[in-house]
């Protein structure tokens, strides 16, 4: 195509610009007249009346359907994610803090201190949005909880987890019995029957939230462990009975008659024989295709919508609610790892972040906390806390030691299983929608379940505290005997720098056939991905270290944790496992990646713009401050063993490696640099400070002095070791050296 020249092109546009011009004012011109009576006119008002025309039509808009809802959805999503914040600052999960964010915008708290504010943002009439909204976030959430329950995982620990999650259910279960029948009469009788009152009560002290407690195992770091995947089972297991039971309590309540009954429970067990008799298994084989997301395409992940509709439909029809079928269709999901994480990413962010805060606003419009207005029904709060504590505690432990568990895992398993959250609003809101439970019994059993969640990690931290005074385990790091190898911990954050750090300790610390007992740590700064996600991450974090692993002939051990503070994380295992040195990287700082450099060119040019303080508070608010903020000085002033820092340029073999020498404790760097020259097979070359050579130390054959001036680089080399003071003093803050280093070994050795 012939490329344009000259002025023609702004002349054109000019002519076309005028044209356009010319012709509105003429239409406008002509067609003024034609209708004057009917057609407002525009006409030059007084800047008051402007304004008033202005506010006017604001608030038009505001009092509009779509314009109240955003305003709606704009102030719960604010309020949920303060609350969970603030939660999750006192070491509680997020999600409570969003169940109490949903009470506080209730009538509860909001309601009574700013009434009138109150009524403008959640008047009565616009509630039913908010309603089916939040419904509709509930199938696609529990659709999610559905997929996050893998049938495999219960059915290796089948025996043992169900017969103690039965307990855990059947104890509290029956527990309720009688305390449904004494307050019956007072509270409930002109409400509702007894039998599904009665029943209803009982699900709700029975039901344990599993996508909350996988984030509490999750966040104590027992994923892998055979409590968490005990507990994580149990859970699983005793969530399909509880919705399962929770099935048929909904049709026996909302069934006119015993037949009728019979008729919904009959064409249950049907729904139930096609999800799992012909559904699973055409999904099973799905999952063996659709495996990466190349091949998932728009078409497979509309047929699951679909289906998930459908099945929800369908099971609504059966007086089942529609939450139920969401439920079923989750956990007949290929159990495929790559596929559950796809499907999951397109649903769970949208469920969790959006649509639940609507549903914990929704729940806490309902809950009228004022009407806990008398002793009675404080001790009736009371009375349901400890039945339902008692019930799950005590029946899971009594259980889990009959199942040959030990006392103190059996202790954390009831501590776990107490874990009600989010499912039990869920049971709740079911059970006040069908106008069974009244809106006081309501408020009692909302409370009850924001308390029981609460303590779950109270009880944990005091269980965590009686075992180590139990233990007491001294916090000194102990040195091994070298014969033994050194026992290394390999923090890493991206799977290739997990492989280069690993051949770095090899090289560094192998003596022949001798190799160092090596534990490779990972930690995802994520806390609020769920147990797929946090499987699908361990399995691609470790992959490649694994492999390198497997091919240097290196055991390795495995940790994978979920943690926001790093930094602490890494240094509680440091002091809990005693280890004699850390390996890390350099981080984002002194990468070689080029995005990397860019993001730290643009944060320094922010720094300078802004000031620090602004670039950390915007960096926090997009959760990457701890992914950019420099790491190396925090491990060198506090780890309390050696501390290996790489600052890698494409780290792979170094045939040219120079070791520096600036006073007389770097010494003790001298057998790491030759053991790492040894295992290459190259020589050794040495920077030393003029003030050491005349203190005068033996060279081995083959090593040789290069330089006495600690700021020149040798030329060819590709691995510099220097201390962690050298460092600081000279290579840290000198731009033009830094530029020009090849991959670096910082060693700090205590």
């Amino acid at each position: 195509m012939p490329k344009q020249r000259g002025l023609w092109p702004f002349v054109f546009y000019i002519i076309v610009l005028l044209a356009s011009v010319a012709a509105l004012w003429g239409t406008l011109q002509l067609g003024g007249g034609l209708a004057e009576s009917s057609t407002p006119q525009l006409a030059a008002a007084s800047g008051a009346r402007a304004f008033e025309d202005f506010t006017a039509s604001v608030q038009h808009h505001l009092q509009s359907t779509i314009g109240l809802l955003l305003l709606q959805i704009l102030v719960i999503l604010m309020a949920a994610r303060m609350m969970g914040w603030i939660f999750r600052k006192l070491r509680q999960p997020a999600v409570i803090g969003e169940i109490v964010a949903g009470i506080l915008l209730g009538p509860s708290l909001f309601g009574r201190l700013a009434p009138e504010a109150f009524t403008t943002i959640f008047p009565t009439e616009s509630l039913p949005n908010v309603q089916l909204l939040s419904n509709f976030g509930l199938i696609l959430f529990m659709f999610v909880v559905g997929m996050e329950l893998r049938l495999s995982d219960i059915r290796r620990q089948l025996k043992g987890s169900l017969i103690i999650s039965h307990s855990g259910i059947f104890l509290p279960f029956v527990l309720s019995l009688p305390l449904s029948y004494t307050i019956y009469t007072e509270y409930a009788a002109s409400y509702t029957g007894f039998v599904p009152f009665a029943l209803f009560i009982g699900i709700a002290m029975s039901i344990t939230a599993f996508p909350v407690l996988a984030r509490i195992i999750q966040e104590n770091n027992l994923l892998r462990t055979h409590l968490g995947k005990l507990s994580l089972s149990t859970a699983a297991a005793g969530d399909i009975t509880a919705w399962l039971m929770l099935a048929a309590i909904i049709a026996i309540s909302g069934s006119g008659s015993l037949l009728s009954t019979g008729y919904n429970l009959l064409f249950l067990i049907v729904y139930l024989l096609l999800m799992f008799g012909l559904i699973r298994p055409l999904f099973r084989a799905a999952g063996k295709v659709y495996n990466n997301t190349e091949v998932i395409s728009h078409g497979m992940v509309g047929v699951i919508f679909i289906l998930l509709l459908l099945s929800s439909f369908i099971t609504e029809l059966l007086s089942m609610h529609a939450l139920f079928g969401a439920f079923m269709l989750g956990l007949v999901m290929p159990e495929d790892l790559s596929f559950r994480k796809i499907i999951t990413d397109k649903v769970e962010e949208v469920a969790l972040l959006l649509f639940l805060p609507l549903f914990f606003v929704s729940s806490g419009l309902q809950t009228e906390l004022g009407l806990i207005d008398s002793p009675e029904k404080w001790i009736l709060l009371g009375l349901f806390t400890l039945v339902a504590v008692v019930g799950k505690v005590g029946g899971t432990y009594i259980a889990a030691r009959a199942c040959g568990e030990s006392p103190k895992d059996s202790i954390y398993l009831g501590a776990f299983m107490n874990t009600r959250g989010l499912m039990e609003l869920v049971v709740l809101g079911i059970g006040y929608e069908m106008r069974i439970l009244p809106p006081a019994i309501y408020a009692v059993l909302v409370l009850m379940t924001v308390i029981t969640t609460v303590m779950t990690m109270p009880m944990v931290h005091f269980i965590n505290w009686v075992n180590k005074l139990l233990e007491r385990r001294s916090d000194r790091i102990e040195q091994l005997d070298r014969a033994s190898g050194l026992k290394v911990l390999l923090s890493f954050g991206r799977p290739s720098s997990g492989v280069t750090l690993l051949r770095l300790t090899d090289q560094l610390l192998r003596r022949g056939e001798v190799h160092p007992h090596v534990t490779a740590l990972h930690i995802t700064t994520d806390q609020d991905i769920n147990s797929i996600d946090a499987d699908k991450y361990f399995a691609d974090s470790f992959a490649p270290i694994l492999a390198e692993a497997e091919q240097l002939a290196q055991p390795i051990e495995t940790s994978y944790q979920i943690s926001d503070k790093v930094e602490s994380t890494i240094l509680t295992k440091l002091v809990q496992e005693r280890y004699n040195l850390l390996i890390v990287g350099a981080g984002v700082r002194f990468s070689s990646e080029a995005d990397d450099q860019e993001a730290v060119s643009m944060r320094e040019e922010m720094r300078r713009r802004v000031g620090a303080f602004s670039v950390h508070t915007t960096e926090a608010l997009l959760s990457i401050h701890s992914m950019l903020r420099d790491k190396m000085q925090f491990f060198i002033d506090r780890a309390p063993c050696s501390v290996g820092i790489l600052v890698s340029r494409s780290f792979e073999t170094p045939r040219e490696i120079v070791l520096y020498l600036a006073q007389q404790e770097d010494l003790r760097m001298l057998p790491y640099a030759r053991t790492m020259a040894q295992n290459n097979g190259t020589q050794l070359q040495l920077v030393v400070s003029e003030q050491l050579q005349r203190a005068g130390f033996t060279l081995h054959e083959g090593e040789r002095i290069v330089s006495q001036q600690l700021q020149t680089l040798p030329e060819g080399c590709e691995l510099a070791i220097i201390s962690g003071e050298l460092w600081q003093d000279t290579f840290e803050h000198n731009k033009a050296l830094l530029a020009s280093l090849p991959s670096t070994l910082i060693l700090n050795l205590k």
